[in-house]
């Protein structure tokens, strides 16, 4: 009986990990696009940002 109780926990607890995995995982996905956006907009600006602080000094 006391088996079957922790059995029953065990099988819970492994439902709860597998959709919190899931979840970061889709967050990481989101995270990660999110990023590569911001690095292919600021791209192009890396240069001139560059140079003009460089001729600021």
């Amino acid at each position: 009986m006391k088996r079957d109780i922790n059995s029953a926990k065990v099988e819970i607890l492994e439902a709860k990990i597998d959709k919190l995995q899931k979840s970061v995982t889709r967050l990481e996905k989101k995270l990660s696009d999110h990023i590569e956006f911001i690095d292919r907009v600021y791209e192009p600006l890396r240069n001139p940002i560059s140079k003009i602080k460089n001729f600021f000094g």
